[in-house]
């Protein structure tokens, strides 16, 4: 009741469209695996473009922070030589107060 023969299930499988008739169901079942290697392929190489661009964007946001961050140390620096410059007595007294807490503070450790 339950049995069927090999060329039944090659027509019944034919059309279905599981394999071509007259094929070999591990034919389309290579040729198939071949299609989604391929198209596997493509997305790990559009994906590996995609992770390129980021990273090649994120470098060069990266080096703009760094610009950023060097001219603005740069800027407090040169202030600080010109209120030193200005005010040479008032700038002694303030390194030698912060002098004498910096040591009490490591003296207590």
């Amino acid at each position: 009741m339950f049995a069927s023969t090999t060329k039944d299930n090659k027509t019944n499988a034919a059309k279905d469209g599981m394999i071509n008739e007259g094929g070999h169901p591990m034919d389309d079942i290579k040729e198939t695996a071949r299609h989604f290697k391929g198209e596997a392929h493509d997305a790990a190489a559009a994906i590996k473009d995609d992770l390129e661009g980021v990273a090649r964007r994120t470098g060069q946001h990266a080096r703009e922070l760094a610009d950023t961050a060097g001219h603005s140390i740069s800027a407090v620096g040169d202030t600080m030589l010109l209120k030193i410059r200005n005010n040479p007595v008032q700038s002694s007294l303030i390194a030698l107060a912060v002098g004498l807490v910096a040591g009490m503070i490591a003296r207590r450790r």
